[in-house]
C-alpha cells in the first residue's frame, strides 16, 4: 500500500501542530479509498533559512529548562534533547516540498483488524506483512475486515498500537481469537478462554491508557511562536556590548532617553563608542591641529566642545539612568525585556499599518458619510493605542511532545523529535501575517490595580510621568515568572504584581479573540495571541495563511471595530456555566478558554471578573472590572 507513504499535502503550519513525528493521524487512500489510522514515523526536511535561528534556539532552550525546573524529576523529565540547545548542536528544519520525496512519512498502525460480522481478529506483525495481505477478507465469513484503531500509551512517552492478545493455550495463540462486542473483550473461539491486553508500560511499569488512535489526549505538541527579529545587526550589537549595555540601550530608546537617530546609528555601527576610544580619536585630531599651526588654547577649546557634544557620553548617561531605574541584576533577565521592546517596535513599525483615525475615515466612506468614533471606544475600554499591523514576520516552532499530561508532573517526559541529520532538530516555519495591536493605557491599569487594592500606594511609581510609569512596568512585571506550563506564583510582591497585570492582559486577549472569530468569520483556532506584558500590550493575529490572504482581521478592524469591542465587553459579563464559573474558576470553556494552539499560557491566569467585575459573597468584597461601567 504505497499511498499512505505519499506526501501528505497539508499546510506546513498545520503540520507543526497535527502531523508531528510520534503522533497518529487519519489517512484516506486517494480516490476516496479506505481510511486508516497511521503513525507519523518521521519527516523529510530541509533547513529553514531566512529566520533568526540563534534567538529561536535560545528561547527553545529556555522553555525546555523551564519544563525541567518545574518537574519533580528534573533533568530526567526530558528525553532526546542536548544539554544545551544552540546553533552548534541543533538545526531548525521545515518539511521538504518535493514531488519526488515524501515530506511526512507515515505507516498504518495498529496492525489489528477485526471482522464486523463475526468478530474474528487478525494480527499483522509488520507493516510489510499488512501491505501484502491488506485486501484479504475474513477467513471465517468472507466479510471485509476493518482496522481496530486503538493505541496504548503512557505519560512517560511510550505509545504503540494494540495487538491481539494470545490465548493461554499456547497451541491456540491468536489463531482463533475473536472480539466480543465493540470494546477490547477478546475470547478464544476454540477453547472459550478470555484473553486480556497487558495494562502496564514496558518502559516505566506505570498503568497504560488505551484510547482511540486519534484521541487528542495521547499527544501534546510543545510549540512556541516568536515575532522574528530579522535585523541581525541588533543581535550583533547586543553581543558586542558587555554587562547588558546593549540591552539597556534598547530600553533607553524605548523610554525616550536616546533619540531614534542616535539609536539607529549605534545599531548600524554595532557598538557604543567607548570613552577611551573617543579620547584617543580626540588626541589624534589634536595632533593634526598642531600640525596645522593652531595654538594650544584654541585646540583645548575645540576638544572641550567636542567632549560636551559627544553623543556616546549622553548614551552612557542614558544607560546608567536605565540601570538605576531597573532592579533587574541578572543579564539573563534583562535580555528578554529588551527583546520584547524590539518585538513591540517591529509591530508598531510593521510593513503596513492602519491607525484607528485612519480606520474611522475608511469606515466613513463605506457607511455613506457616517463616521464612527473608534478612538473614544478604544479609550473607554482602556486602550491607549490600537492599530492594524500587516506583514509581521512570525516564526512558528515545534520542539517536542508529551503524552497523557502536558504539565511537568512526576513521570511525565518531554520528548524531542527523531534526529534527521548530523545535528538534532526542531521544526519551524515562517509566516508573514496580519493582526491588531492593542496597547493598554498604563496609567489606567495602575489606577485599576490601586482602586481594587491589587497594589498599595507604596507600590506605585515615585515618578508618575510617562517615563516613570513605563519604567515601572519594565521593572515590576517579571518575565521569568511567566512560564507556559504553570500559573504565575504570587508569593512575593513581584510575582503578585506580575500575576495581576498578566491576568488582566490575558483575559482581555481571550475576550477579543473570541469575539474576533464572530466578527471576521475565522475559526478561533486560526487566531492567536502574542502578549507583551512589559508594554503592556497584546497582538491578536491570524496564525494561518488563509486568514492573511483574506485580510479578515484588516476588514474587521476597518469596518466593525466598534462592534468588535462592544460585543467583547458584553460577552465578558456572561457564561453559560454561571454562576459556577464566575464564583469558582472565573474562566472556563464556556467563556474565555481558547484552543491551546491559540493560547500562549495554556488557559492559565484568566479571570473574567477582571473584565466585568465580581462581588465575592464570602469576603463581602467588590472587584471593579476593567471594562465595568
Amino acid at each position: 500500500m504505497p499511498s499512505d507513504k505519499k506526501t501528505m499535502r497539508r499546510g506546513v503550519h498545520q503540520a507543526l501542530y497535527k502531523y508531528l513525528p510520534g503522533s497518529w493521524v487519519d489517512f484516506t487512500q486517494s480516490g476516496g479509498g479506505i481510511t486508516y489510522a497511521v503513525h507519523v514515523d518521521r519527516w523529510n526536511s530541509i533547513q529553514l533559512s531566512g529566520i533568526n535561528n540563534k534567538r529561536l534556539l535560545r528561547v527553545v532552550n529556555q522553555r525546555i529548562g523551564e519544563f525541567r525546573s518545574g518537574s519533580p524529576d528534573g533533568i530526567s523529565s526530558t528525553v532526546g534533547f542536548s544539554t544545551v540547545i544552540n546553533e552548534e548542536n541543533y538545526y531548525v528544519l521545515t518539511p521538504k516540498v518535493s514531488e519526488n520525496e515524501r515530506a511526512i512519512v507515515t505507516s498504518v498502525k495498529p496492525w489489528v483488524f477485526v471482522c464486523n460480522s463475526c468478530g474474528r481478529a487478525r494480527q499483522y506483525y509488520s507493516y510489510d506483512e499488512f501491505k501484502r495481505r491488506e485486501h484479504e477478507k475474513c477467513d471465517q465469513c468472507g466479510k471485509h475486515m476493518t482496522q481496530l484503531r486503538m493505541i496504548r500509551f503512557c505519560k512517560c512517552g511510550y505509545a504503540d498500537g494494540i495487538f491481539v492478545p494470545k490465548c493461554k493455550n499456547k497451541e491456540h495463540g491468536t489463531k482463533y481469537m475473536t472480539r466480543r462486542g465493540s470494546g477490547l473483550d477478546f475470547v478464544c473461539k476454540k477453547c472459550g478462554q478470555k484473553a486480556a491486553l497487558p495494562f502496564y508500560c514496558p518502559d516505566c511499569k506505570s498503568k497504560l491508557d488505551i484510547k482511540a488512535a486519534l484521541d487528542s489526549s495521547h499527544y501534546f505538541p510543545f510549540t512556541l511562536s516568536l515575532i522574528d527579529l530579522l535585523d541581525k545587526r541588533k543581535d550583533v550589537f547586543l553581543d558586542n556590548e558587555d554587562d547588558s549595555r546593549g540591552e539597556r540601550a534598547v530600553i533607553a530608546q524605548y523610554l525616550g532617553l536616546i533619540p531614534q537617530e542616535e539609536y539607529a546609528n549605534i545599531i548600524t555601527k554595532g557598538n557604543i563608542t567607548q570613552d577611551d576610544e573617543f579620547e584617543a580619536a580626540l588626541q589624534k585630531e589634536a595632533e593634526n591641529l598642531r600640525s596645522g599651526g593652531l595654538d594650544e588654547a584654541t585646540i583645548t577649546i575645540v576638544l572641550d566642545a567636542k567632549r560636551r557634544a559627544n553623543p556616546s557620553g549622553k548614551i552612557f548617561e542614558s544607560i546608567e539612568k536605565v540601570s538605576q531605574g531597573l532592579s533587574l541584576a541578572n543579564p539573563d533577565d534583562i535580555k528578554p525585556v529588551a527583546e520584547e521592546i524590539l518585538e513591540y517596535d517591529e509591530l508598531v513599525h510593521a510593513k503596513v499599518t492602519l491607525s484607528l483615525p485612519e480606520a474611522e475615515c475608511d469606515a466613513e466612506l463605506v457607511n455613506d458619510g457616517i463616521k464612527p468614533d473608534y478612538v473614544s471606544i478604544a479609550k473607554a475600554l482602556g486602550f491607549s493605542n490600537v492599530q492594524i499591523c500587516s506583514g509581521v514576520p512570525i516564526v512558528f516552532s515545534a520542539y517536542g511532545f508529551t503524552r497523557k499530561e502536558r504539565e511537568p508532573k512526576e513521570g511525565v517526559r518531554l520528548h524531542g523529535f527523531p534526529q534527521e541529520m548530523e545535528k538534532r532538530n526542531i521544526y519551524a516555519t515562517r509566516l508573514e501575517t496580519e493582526g491588531v495591536l492593542f496597547e493598554l493605557d498604563r496609567r489606567k491599569v495602575l489606577d485599576w490595580l490601586l482602586d481594587n487594592s491589587l497594589i498599595q500606594n507604596e507600590d506605585l511609581p515615585q515618578d508618575m510621568s510617562d517615563y516613570g510609569i513605563k519604567m515601572w512596568f519594565l521593572d515590576r512585571i517579571r518575565l521569568d515568572r511567566i512560564t507556559p506550563f504553570t500559573a504565575i506564583d504570587e508569593t512575593d510582591s513581584y510575582g503578585a504584581i506580575t500575576k495581576r497585570v498578566y491576568t488582566l492582559i490575558h483575559s482581555i486577549s481571550h475576550a477579543l479573540i473570541n469575539e474576533a472569530s464572530e466578527i471576521c468569520g475565522l475559526d478561533k483556532s486560526s487566531l492567536s495571541e502574542y502578549i507583551l506584558p512589559n508594554i503592556p500590550a497584546v497582538f491578536v493575529y491570524c496564525s494561518n495563511s488563509q486568514g492573511f490572504n483574506m485580510g479578515a482581521l484588516y476588514s474587521a478592524f476597518q469596518s466593525h471595530f466598534d462592534r468588535w469591542l462592544k460585543h467583547a465587553k458584553e460577552r465578558s459579563k456572561k457564561c453559560i456555566f454561571d454562576p459556577i464559573c464566575i464564583d469558582k474558576g472565573k474562566a472556563c470553556a464556556g467563556c474565555l478558554f481558547l484552543n491551546e494552539v491559540s493560547c500562549q499560557h495554556f488557559n492559565k491566569d484568566l479571570d473574567r471578573g477582571y473584565l466585568c467585575g465580581y462581588f465575592d459573597k464570602q469576603k463581602q468584597e467588590k472587584l471593579t472590572g476593567f471594562w465595568e461601567d
